[in-house]
């Protein structure tokens, strides 16, 4: 199957799917490169026992010879091509059957020394003898031959591994696990007789491993735990979890708490590692009961029960990683009966397991399971100061973050910490090399962050298939949803036979995944992430398929305004951003990855989200001409709104270009009204005038409609930049009945707000608060968050200015909730700036200052944040003013008349006059008032601004106070607007008028 195939991902009818298809060809290719990886794992394992085995090795030859050619058939894995199936399949044979012969043969040596391989010698030598042989003839030859030459002689490869399956086999029986049993025993009944022929030998008692000294986060599970062994009559406590979640440190915090040493004065520990059979698990419980070895017979089970029922005081077993034996399927039942009959050897009888995983043994009793989870951030800062005795900087908390949680992991990079690494230098290696990072020598579960983890994901439970899943999964930072139409997609990237559902349990019963969260996801702690993008490397076709089943959805789903695919798409941002990164390092890439990168950059644009990084990644890749086109031009529209303007300008460029090239008439006018908004955030209103008609032109010649609305919608919003009320009000409304007639509610919204909002202008408050519901309502059907933020602020605003200032508070209040839950930092300050007005109506002068130092901290760059910046500004100027600070209310005020002037606002040059005006009039310079509220009456008849009345009547105060009574009676405000148009007497004298202007 292609990767550009249609969306289920099966091959159409005829479609050959046999051994010599394209389809079985990668599946093949599948299987073999996840048995490679396989292999690497099962090889780390059986090196770390042939390690291991050094002290035998050094006394015992024949076990040395033994462990000298194992050694020397793993360190092929590193020589050997990847695509040679056939050595990789002969060496996970050989490791499969030699890694259970040398755990046998460890604990042997472990209880019997040496004289434990007397009766073993013939078939040690047998077996280092055959293993040179596959050394010498079947790998040797071999490790270098392509896969063609493997594909030819694959006949001849089937025969020899299934002669060599049957010699391993063979030697298998030969160390069966019952027998090197039965040597052990024999071996220490003789050392027994021989070493004290005249007595019964007595046992010697093993000590409990000694309590944590620091338990970090844990003491409420500690706590529980106790609680149930002491509640409960016959106690089945199963602490379970992942890998170095600290389930030991809580089973012995457990054991050695005085509550359970009171109730359960006899107490074991039996520790499961290394104890890969059920036999070998019984003969170290026996050894903890100091059973003696010359009872520890045919029937240990029963003497172990005996010894519990015979205690004298209640006896608590806990039982240490019991996961290593139940894991292997040969053994789980075994594990499960024993475990059922020690149940039943006492009633006063305490059962305390650990096991890594989610799942306790299938026994008929029911056990009280204890799941961990990682520590949260405050006890993982915590325990890391307390091991690494200093202070977590800002790298060590980034890196602690991402060990979600993992007692181990912080415990590896804290004593790393203490070693002299800095955490800013561990921070940059993780990200480079993952779990590798945290290790502090060996390769030991407890060492090494990456041993601990690959004892997991290559667990016996674990197979191929899953770890696949566990490889797709990691590709997706948000991990895999439950809902469909993704999971549904994720399962027909799968091959044939590999079932997602089943994979998904088994997973989550090793602690590898965990299912959270409403609605639902698979959900991967960060460092098996980390691990998993590491180690495990998907096949490239199916990545290739998982991208593209995004790649079609995200393609279906580009209405941003549509509920449905929002509640499609906006879960899966990340996911999406990771698999077209993903995707664009493919080769050959996926033919819809142009077209995904600009849907997806345009919901990130939607959802306020600066994803400018990804689009050059794409831009290299040879997608469609109009891709690029549309690519540009989305990464245009993200600079804008994050006001880098020239990078802005020079992406429109670039798509205008390639939108002539390719004669497409409605993508030029596009860029052309893009430019038109750069210009306005320049302050270039005619150039951008120039723009917005060459749009307008193309859009009507094209008879796009909807294109035309945009356009008149920009250029009414235009005219109200220059104070055009009235074009501006005709432009809205005709882009308004455009939108209207199309039933386009996303543009009906968006332009009956600048219409509520040209109405506010003019003091038109019915009219503003009708123009801003009705928005609201529309943004409120469309799931508009940052369109119901803005008109829910401008609402509080219409109160502000009908003096409802309860009403108000509410309002702004909430609108503040809607910007911050989007997280966009322009809409916290606007209504900062809001609430700050409101604080100053209700004479909360502190309160108020607290708000507009908070929005004018935000305000930077860019036209419309200058704009507020002023708006801020003047409203610092009414705050000293109401303090009686003066000075500073006057350097407010210009100031604001400053950014006024700047941005070409006559109405908010009038409003900084006026400002100024009242603060003159309260420091009783009457002249310098009549002067700047002259000033600012004639800027508001200019526009024909709602506040002439006021100023007006502002003014007539000032010639009251100055005795003009005579101005006062010639105060008529039609009377002034009809000499103002008809120029009959200008209110300023030049001289008055060049003041004016030089304030």
């Amino acid at each position: 199957m292609h990767p550009s195939q249609p969306q289920d991902m099966k091959p159409p009818p005829g479609t050959l799917v046999g051994p010599g298809s394209p389809r079985a060809r990668s599946e093949n290719t599948l299987q073999s490169a996840s048995t490679f990886d396989t292999g690497l794992s099962a090889a780390g394992t059986t090196l770390q026992l042939v390690r291991d085995a050094g002290e035998v090795a050094s006394q015992v030859p024949y076990v040395k010879a033994v462990a000298g050619v194992l050694s020397q058939i793993i360190k092929i894995r590193d020589e050997i091509q990847a695509n040679n199936e056939r050595c990789g399949e002969i060496i996970d044979l050989v490791q499969l059957k030699s890694t259970t012969i040398l755990q046998s043969l460890d604990s042997v040596y472990f209880a019997n020394g040496v004289r434990g391989f007397e009766d073993l010698r013939s078939e040690l030598e047998a077996y280092a003898d055959f293993l040179r042989t596959v050394l010498r003839d079947e790998l040797e030859p071999y490790k270098n031959q392509s896969r063609w030459r493997s594909y030819i002689n694959r006949g001849k490869n089937a025969s020899d591994l299934q002669k060599l399956q049957r010699q391993l086999d063979e030697f298998k029986n030969r160390f069966s696990v019952k027998r090197l049993v039965a040597i052990s025993v024999d071996a220490r009944n003789t050392l027994n007789l021989l070493s004290k022929p005249a007595s019964r030998a007595k046992a010697i008692p093993q000590a409990l491993p000694p309590a944590p000294k620091l338990v970090v986060g844990r003491e409420p599970v500690v706590e529980s735990v106790v609680e149930n062994i002491l509640s409960s009559s016959e106690p089945r406590i199963a602490v379970l979890g992942l890998g170095g979640m600290g389930k030991t440190t809580i089973g012995t915090t457990v054991l050695h708490d005085p509550r359970i040493t009171s109730a359960y004065p006899t107490k074991y520990f039996i520790s499961s590692e290394l104890a890969p059979t059920i036999e070998l698990l019984e003969t170290r419980i026996a050894d903890a009961l100091s059973i003696h070895q010359s009872e520890q017979g045919t029937d240990l089970v029963s003497r172990i029960v005996d010894c519990i029922r015979n205690a004298a005081n209640p006896v608590l077993i806990y039982i240490d990683n019991l996961e290593t034996v139940w894991e292997i399927e040969s053994e789980q039942p075994k594990v499960d009966r024993f475990l059922e009959v020690l149940s039943g050897a006492n009633s006063k009888l305490a059962i305390l397991i650990t096991m890594r995983g989610t799942q306790a043994p299938k026994t008929s009793f029911p056990w009280d399971p204890t799941i961990l989870d990682g520590l949260d951030s405050s006890n993982s800062i915590s325990m890391y100061e307390k091991l690494s005795r200093q202070p977590a900087d800002v790298p060590a908390r980034e890196l602690l973050l991402m060990l979600g949680g993992s007692p181990l992991a912080i415990q590896l990079f804290a004593m790393m910490a203490v070693e002299g690494d800095s955490p800013s230098e561990l921070l940059t290696s993780w990200n480079e090399h993952g779990a590798k990072t945290l290790e502090i020598g060996g390769k030991h579960r407890l060492s090494s962050l990456e041993q601990s983890i690959r004892l997991s994901v290559f667990s016996p439970r674990v197979d191929d298939a899953a770890r696949l899943v566990l490889g797709l999964i990691a590709l997706m930072p948000d991990s895999l949803p439950t809902s469909q139409p993704w999971f549904g997609g994720f399962q027909s990237v799968l091959p044939d036979g590999a079932l997602l559902q089943p994979t998904l349990r088994t997973l989550r019963r090793v602690a590898l995944l965990d299912k959270k969260g409403e609605p639902s996801r698979w959900h991967m702690l960060p460092p098996i992430r980390q691990f998993c993008l590491q180690l495990i490397e998907p096949p490239s076709h199916i990545v290739a398929f998982l991208a593209e089943s995004y790649f079609q959805r995200v393609i279906r789903h580009r209405n941003v305004a549509c509920p449905e695919s929002q509640a499609i798409i906006l879960p899966e941002m990340a996911n999406i951003r990771g698999l077209l990164l993903r995707g664009s390092q493919l080769q050959p890439p996926s033919s819809l990855i142009g077209q995904a990168s600009v849907e997806y950059v345009n919901w990130a644009h939607w959802q306020h989200m600066d994803e400018s990084n990804i689009v050059p990644s794409i831009l290299r890749l040879p997608i469609l001409t109009s891709q690029k086109a549309s690519l540009y031009r989305t990464l245009g529209l993200v600079h804008h709104r994050w006001y880098r303007l020239d990078a802005a300008e020079e992406a429109f460029t670039c798509a205008l270009a390639l939108y002539t090239e390719t004669k497409d008439p409605r993508g030029e006018a596009d860029i052309h009204v893009s430019i038109g908004r750069v210009n306005v955030c320049r302050d270039q209103l005619d150039a951008a005038e120039a723009s917005f008609s060459r749009a307008l032109n193309l859009y009507i010649s094209g008879q796009h409609r909807t294109g035309e609305a945009h356009t008149l919608r920009s250029i009414g919003q235009l005219h109200m930049r220059q104070d055009n009320l009235d074009e501006a009000e005709a432009s809205m409304n005709r882009s308004l009945d455009i939108y209207v007639n199309a039933q386009h509610r996303r543009g009906e919204a968006n332009v009956r707000r600048p219409i509520g909002e040209l109405n506010l202008r003019r003091g038109r408050l019915d009219a503003a608060k009708m123009a801003f519901t009705s928005a609201l309502k529309l943004y409120v059907e469309i799931h508009n968050k940052r369109g119901i933020a803005t008109c829910t602020l401008l609402l509080g605003k219409v109160c502000l200015r009908e003096q409802l200032l309860e009403a108000a508070d509410e309002k702004l209040s909430l609108a503040l909730a809607y910007w911050k839950e989007i997280d966009n930092i322009q809409g916290i300050a606007e209504a900062h700036l809001a609430i700050g007005e409101l604080q100053l109506k209700r004479m909360r002068l502190d309160d108020a200052e607290t708000s507009l130092t908070l929005a004018l901290s935000i305000f930077n760059g860019g036209i419309e944040s200058r704009i507020n910046e002023a708006l801020t500004n003047r409203s610092f100027g009414e705050l000293h003013l109401l303090r009686g600070q003066f000075e500073d209310s006057e350097i407010a005020f210009r100031r604001a008349l400053e950014l006024d002037i700047a941005t070409r606002s006559r109405a908010g040059q009038g409003q900084s006059h006026r400002g100024l005006g009242r603060m003159f009039m309260e420091k009783g310079d009457h002249a310098a008032a009549e002067l700047s509220y002259s000033g600012a009456l004639r800027l508001f008849l200019e526009i024909d601004d709602y506040q002439v009345d006021s100023c007006l009547i502002d003014l007539g105060r000032v010639w009251v106070l100055q005795g003009k009574i005579e101005k006062c009676e010639a105060s008529d405000v039609e009377i002034l607007k009809a000499r103002w148009n008809a120029k009959e007497k200008p209110l300023l004298s030049e001289s008055e008028d060049e003041t004016r202007v030089s304030i």
